[in-house]
């Protein structure tokens, strides 16, 4: 059986001066909107349920935002599946990471109502839907974790840090789906790829980063649809921005700190962007399988904090969030994985294409896997204190945090 869809945009770039998500030390407001950020919406129904897809250009969504929306939607936990693209560009509106950024009320209340008005208009607009299955390769991004000697606090030791490394571990697979109606008219695009959007030039400036380049050239090519993006799971892979950092002070960090990443200027990122951009272009206008649609069947499954680690209040849980929809399925965590639990979820659900996200709803922190815990890092105890994540992750880690999902049918 086939299900009913349509899509929609949504505005939800600040009107007023608010902190910027993502960063320590950007206490001041932002200073200009470089480019607007959205909320994209892919609403499916049909015999057998219906889910909303909310893609937004937030850091994390955050609790509240994804209660508010339920509310004003009258949509039970399981149907609404609510992402971010993770752009460090953004107002935060995910509370608890005081150190990340501090959400304003007012903007969430604004962003929910925007969302909320664009999905309502989608009543009336419901087709049949089929998808369009295309996939490739984007070679954009690096594994950010490098393990090396370095200096610190507690003098010369081997272990990880955030560095450019070429031979860790990447995945540049770009997952397109492309939704028609009975008429072959195109009414939505959703894409899936995991790097972090953290190097545009302008640090004090709202934008979408690198996924706003993307949904410009889509929409030069397919119109004014609506664009989803899914960030993958990059917890360690970020733009291939690396090199000698200039001066005296990039030579200091080298020494101490091995090598380095560096921001690039607005040239070079727009270039590696434009780049990306025409890359995923390719892949949609490649030739591209009709997948069955079904469902959609969901489920949110839940590994307590208890069972990853010791240190925890219980407060912070891992939820996976599984949207079957017969021909493809996605599957998205409260949190930011490594790359390597995209094949380990792989591993589990092999019957169809997966789309993979991490950065839903009130994201509590990253989630390493067990090789990397002996080795530390950003990814297994850096990130804590901004996140005001008290756990310690323990060895087991991976098969505690992938065994509900694994219940999942």
């Amino acid at each position: 059986m086939s299900l009913a869809a349509a899509g929609a945009t949504a505005d939800i770039t600040p009107d007023s001066p608010l902190q910027l998500g993502g960063y320590v030390a950007r206490e001041t407001a932002f200073t200009a909107v470089a480019d607007k950020l959205e909320a994209n919406v892919l609403w499916l129904t049909g015999p057998k349920g219906r889910a909303a897809f909310v893609t937004t250009d937030l850091l994390y969504p955050g609790a509240p935002l994804r209660a508010r929306l339920k509310e004003l939607l009258g949509l039970g936990d399981d149907e609404l599946f609510l992402a971010a693209s993770h752009t460090h560009f953004a107002p935060m509106t995910s509370p608890g990471m005081r150190a990340l950024g501090v959400p304003d009320a007012a903007y969430i209340e604004r962003t929910a109502q925007r969302i909320a008005a664009a999905a309502r208009s989608l009543a009336e607009r419901m087709t049949p839907a089929q998808a369009l299955f295309t996939s490739g390769v984007a070679a954009h991004a690096i594994n950010r974790r490098l393990i090396c000697w370095r200096l610190t606090r507690s003098g010369l030791t081997h272990g990880a840090g955030l560095g450019p490394n070429p031979g860790g571990d990447n995945d540049e697979r770009i997952t397109a789906l492309r939704f028609t109606d009975a008429g072959g008219k195109t009414f939505a695009l959703l894409w899936n790829y995991a790097c972090h959007p953290t190097d545009f030039p302008g640090r004090l400036q709202v934008s979408a980063d690198f996924p706003g380049v993307v949904r410009a050239k889509l929409r030069a090519i397919y119109g004014d649809v609506p664009v989803l993006f899914l960030q993958g799971f990059s917890g360690d892979t970020r733009p291939p921005f690396a090199g000698r950092k200039p001066g005296l002070r990039g030579l200091i960090f080298r020494t101490l700190l091995g090598p380095q990443f560096r921001n690039p200027g607005r040239a070079e990122w727009q270039g590696w962007a434009d780049s990306l951009a025409a890359r995923v272009a390719g892949i949609f206008a490649s030739d591209a399988k009709v997948l069955p649609l079904d469902g959609p069947h969901a489920a949110r499954v839940t590994a307590p904090e208890e069972t990853l680690g010791r240190g925890g209040d219980g407060s912070k849980p891992l939820t996976w969030h599984s949207v079957d929809c017969g021909g493809f399925r996605v599957i998205g965590v409260n949190a930011e994985p490594v790359t390597a639990y995209r094949g380990l979820v792989e591993q589990r659900f092999v019957d169809k294409p997966l789309l993979t996200a991490g950065c839903i709803d009130q994201t509590h922190g990253y989630l390493p896997v067990d090789r990397m815990l002996p080795e530390g890092g950003y990814e297994v105890e850096g990130f804590r204190a901004y996140f005001e994540y008290r756990t310690r992750f323990a060895p087991g880690v991976q098969d505690a945090a992938l065994a509900p999902l694994f219940k999942v049918p």
